[in-house]
């Protein structure tokens, strides 16, 4: 029985850890707090060390014109000495300015998205045209729906280029368009150590039958990465409390990887401890961004009571029409698509040979900023600018883990058990289904 409650707590105990960077304090306390409810459902837990790079910073700003902007340090971090970077700004639009950066600390201005990585966007042929022109370093700033700083993606074992390289503030434009304008030199400062931290992987295990479920998410990320990691965390945790009765005779293998931010390292980690294809009937990953409000981008934009459409659904052929019957009238999730290359861990997943996997997963308007809160601030302190409220969020996330469990086991969602604390759920659900198979939604008697 999936309880909806405990959903919203579950996401408001993940919020309190506050910053889940790979290695960081935030993603050891909720590697913590995650493994000490898999070990109460009576699931065997095993930690599987992840070396990550972290960065203890002393100083992160660009200093000119009597101004400093605040600029926050690509990992893996290609740090400045103490007394900074000097040269003059160029701004680079495409790969025809690069060759304006040759000397200059080169301002990268990327179109407009809802950007998440470096190697999978257009940043990163023009980080490498302006490393070939001779830049002194590189700042992006990544255009988008919040104007903040948005954290990238990228490697785990060494810097995407060898020089500085840092995002900035798109609000900021001014300030850096001033600077660039000026021609005179200014200062940036990446200053601090590189270390080596640990992400762990938790996997946990329940051994029944010779036939394995797994399940799957990603613990570490950007910031509080309230919508990003952690409505996929409370929907992992209920899952898991909710597989071992629904499922008795079959094996349980779950996995709940670390550094997930430095190119899925901590699922390439863990991995082969996986049960082998040949032995595991589904595996059903949850991605970033299960649940979120959709919202507005007209004058500043509003909230809204539905969720945000930019999300898919990925399959293998094997499960393409149970998910396409399962997610049916769920825009965004009702097409499911073949797995894209990097987005996310299902392609390495995939390529070990799971012949029956599925996942999905989105990128919620504020995904990798400081915005990404249970409920963001603004000006105004109004609460309905949040990506999350606690009806929708529950919902969405019952809503898919329901479905999800449809594609585990084969039968229509009328046939599950709902929670009495989701009184609506019912009416919700018909509302949100199509298809003359998933036209009601009936309670079972307990």
């Amino acid at each position: 029985m999936l309880d909806g409650n405990r959903l919203w707590d579950d996401l408001l105990i993940h919020a309190g850890f506050g910053d889940k960077a790979a290695g960081g304090a935030g993603d050891h306390a909720t590697a913590s707090w995650i493994a000490g409810e898999l070990s109460k459902v009576g699931y065997q837990l095993e930690t599987i060390p992840v070396p990550v790079p972290t960065f203890r910073s002393r100083r992160c700003e660009l200093v000119g014109q009597g101004s400093s902007v605040e600029v926050y340090p690509q990992s893996v971090v290609f740090p400045t000495p103490d007394h900074g970077v000097e040269g003059r700004l160029a701004i680079v639009h495409s790969l025809s300015d690069a060759q304006r950066a040759a000397g200059c600390i080169a301002v990268i201005l990327l179109p407009y998205g809802r950007h998440a990585a470096i190697w999978t966007s257009v940043v990163g042929p023009l980080l490498e045209a302006v490393t070939k022109a001779d830049a002194l370093a590189a700042i992006i700033l990544p255009f988008g729906p919040t104007g903040e700083i948005v954290g990238l993606n990228s490697y785990a074992d060494r810097p995407f280029v060898p020089l500085p390289l840092a995002i900035g503030r798109p609000l900021d434009l001014p300030c850096y368009a001033a600077m660039a304008s000026a021609g005179q030199p200014v200062r940036l400062y990446l200053s601090g150590d590189v270390e080596t931290g640990d992400s762990p992987t938790l996997v946990a295990r329940m051994a029944r039958g010779d036939r394995w479920i797994v399940l799957s998410t990603p613990r570490s990320g950007f910031f509080t990465c309230s919508v990003e990691r952690g409505t996929g965390t409370a929907g992992f945790l209920e899952i898991a409390r909710w597989l071992p009765r629904a499922f008795p005779a079959h094996s349980l293998f779950l996995m709940n990887s670390g550094a997930h931010e430095l190119r899925f390292a901590g699922t390439h980690a863990a991995l082969d401890l996986a049960p082998a294809p040949d032995k595991t009937d589904v595996w059903a990953h949850f991605g970033a961004g299960l649940a979120s409000r959709a919202r507005t981008e007209i004058r500043g934009g509003r909230m809204l009571d539905v969720a945000d459409f930019n999300r898919i659904c990925m399959v293998t052929p094997a499960l393409r029409e149970a998910a396409g019957a399962a997610f049916a009238g769920l825009p965004g999730l009702d097409d499911p698509q073949h797995v894209l290359s990097e987005a996310g861990e299902l392609s390495t997943i995939v390529q070990k040979g799971y012949k029956k996997a599925f996942a999905c997963l989105g990128v919620n308007w504020s995904c990798h900023t400081r915005l990404d809160l249970p409920t963001e601030p603004t000006r105004a302190g109004d609460r309905s600018a949040s990506s999350l409220d606690r009806g929708l969020c529950s919902r969405q996330v019952i809503e898919y883990s329901i479905f999800s469990l449809d594609v585990l086991s084969g039968y229509p969602v009328r046939s599950r058990r709902l929670h009495p604390a989701e009184p609506k759920m019912e009416e919700y659900l018909r509302r949100a289904r199509r298809g003359p198979n998933y036209s009601t939604v009936t309670k079972t008697k307990s």
